[in-house]
């Protein structure tokens, strides 16, 4: 077989391009490993960097992207293709790591606060243990804001939530934050 079908076969059409999100969703929903595949590998350092962000714990943060990617492929069908995909699956990611994080408040567990296995720009281990600090439904909003880089009204329609209530959540969540590290560098 020659390099153009070699090339397909690898999620790459004749013309050399990627495939775009929407394409793959398509086949994805058509029954193709290969699109789906190419759809979790290409979203998952972000994803895994938002939960991480919200969980503070990179072994958690790799199992909720992991239950978040499995529920992403699980309702694939449902998923408007007139919308961008990226929001929806951040949307099931934060969800995930929010509810995790809630059941952690709520038997009083004690976070592992531990440096990612992967260092990147969100990975310093004050602001970590910073974020950490934050009620969840504040560190999301934050989270989502300053890591993944969504507006106040993506966040509102990815969250469930009032745009007034984002912007209060994210407004008291960077004054915990701004104190927080403060308080660790001054004390």
């Amino acid at each position: 077989m020659g390099e153009t079908g070699e090339m397909e076969r690898a999620g790459v059409p004749a013309g050399g391009r990627e495939r775009s999100d929407h394409d793959l969703l398509r086949a994805a929903r058509g029954g193709s490993a290969r699109a789906s595949e190419e759809l979790v590998a290409r979203h998952w350092d972000r994803a895994y960097r938002i939960a991480f962000a919200i969980l503070g714990d990179p072994y958690l943060a790799e199992d909720v992207t992991q239950e978040a990617m499995v529920s992403m492929l699980a309702n694939i069908g449902r998923f408007d293709l007139r919308r961008p995909f990226a929001p929806w699956l951040h949307r099931i990611v934060s969800n995930r790591a929010l509810d995790w994080a809630r059941a952690r408040a709520r038997r009083e567990e004690i976070p592992r606060l531990v440096a990612p296995p992967v260092a990147d720009a969100g990975s310093d281990p004050a602001l970590i243990e910073a974020l950490g600090a934050l009620a969840p439904e504040r560190r999301a909003v934050v989270v989502l804001r300053h890591v993944a880089g969504y507006g106040t009204n993506e966040i509102a329609r990815m969250l469930g939530l009032r745009r007034g209530t984002v912007g209060s959540r994210l407004r008291r969540g960077l004054d915990e934050l701004r104190s927080e590290l403060e308080g660790g560098i001054d004390g």
